[in-house]
């Protein structure tokens, strides 16, 4: 399933011409699209994490550093 979704994401990117050419990161820490993907999906999809401004909570699931102010904004 993971795969499945990497190999979708990358070709959807591909055809907007925003292709991923390498993996982003929050912090110092390389983001697992898989894990943010599930989080958000977790939290009712992108829609309803922006409205309800829930980014810190993807944060947080994905074990980025509490003390972080920025890490709303930064995970969206």
């Amino acid at each position: 399933e993971e795969e499945a979704f990497l190999v979708s994401l990358y070709k959807f990117m591909k055809e907007r011409r925003t292709p991923i050419e390498r993996i982003p990161h929050l912090g110092f820490k390389q983001i697992n699209l898989w894990k943010i993907y599930k989080a958000v999906e977790k939290l009712g999809a992108y829609e309803l994490v922006t409205g309800r401004r829930l980014w810190k909570n993807v944060y947080d699931e994905l074990g980025g550093s509490p003390g972080s102010t920025s890490a709303a904004t930064c995970t969206r």
